[in-house]
């Protein structure tokens, strides 16, 4: 059955084992089952910036394996340009079994290789050039895949019920770029309506079924970069048609000034 029990500390009552206990479990207990049905994968923050060629990953949750890593300081590491595509990883180390305490430790590092799904995850990827900046900004929805000097957080994995999914601030910025665009579709007014409402995170499965229902094409099974092309073809689809009714309109205005 459902039961709530929260010790009371009270004056001149004896502060038992059993209510620290208590009181050290709740939170635990709570993020385990809020957390349940959700995939490898960040949970919040972990925002990338650049400044002075230097990596800035700000304090975030990472879910790996059903087990919640914190970082409560932002980390900062040296990135200078070396004009290749380098990746920013999280390396999860082993756990380490002492008296009274379980501890699991990670270590943040730029590489040339593609991370290790086995014990290592993807914060982001990107291609410096020297003498440019690396941007940690996007101008659109098509931006996010911009190929030198822009951070590229496609294929971070963000944890989300059901798996993993895309990071929701690429998901709030198609959501925008649908809506502004005038489409009609019931299925892009439903999709976006729903992503800007939950702030961008939204189950894959949710995502799937709308690629589905838009280019019908399965996209189970498919990685991030491809259902980030398949939004992105989308936004080309829905432009493309809007450049073809705006000419079409013209000719006919065309032809009854005649």
């Amino acid at each position: 059955m459902f039961q709530y029990d929260y010790p009371q500390f009270e004056k001149k009552r004896l502060l038992r084992v059993e209510m620290l206990d208590k009181l050290r479990d709740y939170p635990k207990n709570f993020l385990e089952l809020s957390l349940k049905e959700y995939g490898d994968g960040v949970i919040s923050g972990c925002g990338i910036t650049w400044d002075n060629h230097r990596l800035t990953i700000d304090s975030g949750m990472i879910l790996w394996k059903k087990n919640l890593y914190f970082m409560e300081q932002p980390f900062v590491l040296e990135c200078k340009a070396e004009d290749k595509v380098r990746f920013l990883k999280v390396q999860f180390m082993a756990e380490i079994r002492e008296a009274g305490r379980i501890t699991a430790n990670t270590r943040i590092f730029l590489e040339d290789k593609k991370p290790d799904p086995s014990c290592e995850m993807e914060l982001c990827r990107f291609r410096l050039q020297e003498g440019a900046r690396l941007r940690d900004s996007h101008e659109n929805f098509q931006d996010y895949s911009t190929g030198f000097d822009t951070i590229n957080i496609i294929n971070q994995p963000y944890g989300a019920p059901g798996g993993t999914t895309l990071n929701p601030c690429m998901i709030r910025q198609f959501s925008r770029e649908i809506l502004r665009s005038g489409s009609t579709d019931p299925f892009d007014i439903s999709f976006s309506a729903t992503a800007l409402s939950s702030h961008g995170l939204v189950a894959s499965e949710f995502i799937l079924e709308y690629l589905f229902a838009k280019l019908e094409e399965d996209y189970s099974g498919k990685s991030n970069q491809e259902i980030y092309n398949g939004l992105l073809e989308v936004l080309r689809t829905r432009r493309s048609g809007e450049i073809k009714r705006t000419q079409g309109n013209q000719g006919k205005r065309g032809m009854m000034l005649l």
